[in-house]
């Protein structure tokens, strides 16, 4: 195996710890009282309806194997049809308030900075994630992880999501890193694991898994590691390393 030069992450559930409710009545009978301020007048349960069919259709119509919703654009037709408004900035912030909204839970794993800053001593650091860029990057700014990361991959900018190999791909491109030379840790079997090793990764590995996780695995596509946090998963590549410097140097 070549020498890994890359290590990329996912974010939620393996590097932040996260909890939401998307579909809390509360949560859009709040972002309704919001919008009045607006002159927007759509009440809360409407405007769950009308964003959540905005959402499927935007499943309904992709082309892609794996799509990605963008949560902005749901926002911003529903208050431009219900709401007679084209407002960007008040769709961003409707859009942002719903996250918070939604939001139960936003924390670091115990292990996460401190394992970072190992990883950051010896190889180029990268982020592929299934997320929302509006929500993502400022929640790695409040958690002070974003400075971590050569290369911040989130699903939102492409419109379709892990597994798909193409988000790799294009983080290992940021990096100058080929696949060859590259791991990836994740908490998810079929979007994390699947997906680097279709995109050729030279290590995948799995962290924070249930036993009943562990016996879904497919023979196809086996794990490299399967570890309990980021510390194991920090001591699996760097036996791997040293493995790989013991044999160049035979």
């Amino acid at each position: 195996m070549p020498q890994l030069k890359a290590v990329l992450f996912d974010v939620y559930g393996t590097l932040v710890d996260i909890h939401t409710n998307e579909h809390r009545d509360d949560a859009f009978e709040s972002l309704s009282r919001f919008l009045e301020y607006r002159r927007v007048f759509i009440p809360g349960r409407e405007l769950k309806e009308l964003y959540f069919d905005h959402i499927n259709q935007q499943i309904a119509r992709s082309r892609e194997r794996h799509p990605e919703v963008d949560v902005t654009r749901a926002f911003g037709n529903v208050l431009r049809e219900r709401g007679r408004t084209t407002d960007r900035y008040l769709t961003m912030i409707t859009a942002q308030l719903y996250r918070s909204l939604s939001r139960e839970r936003l924390r670091l794993f115990d292990d996460t900075f401190w394992t970072l800053n190992e990883f950051r001593k010896q190889y180029r650091l990268g982020i592929v994630t299934d997320a929302q860029r509006l929500f993502c990057k400022p929640e790695l700014r409040t958690l002070r992880l974003e400075n971590f990361f050569d290369a911040l991959v989130i699903s939102s900018d492409y419109g379709f999501r892990k597994p798909d190999p193409r988000l790799f791909y294009i983080a290992l491109a940021a990096l100058d890193v080929p696949a060859s030379e590259a791991a990836y840790i994740g908490n998810k079997y079929e979007t994390d694991l699947v997906g680097a090793k279709e995109a050729g990764l030279a290590v995948a590995g799995l962290i924070r898994q249930a036993e009943e996780e562990k016996r879904d695995y497919r023979s196809d596509y086996m794990p490299d590691f399967v570890t309990d946090d980021l510390r194991g998963a920090l001591q699996e590549i760097s036996e791997k390393k040293q493995d790989t410097d013991a044999k160049s140097q035979s």
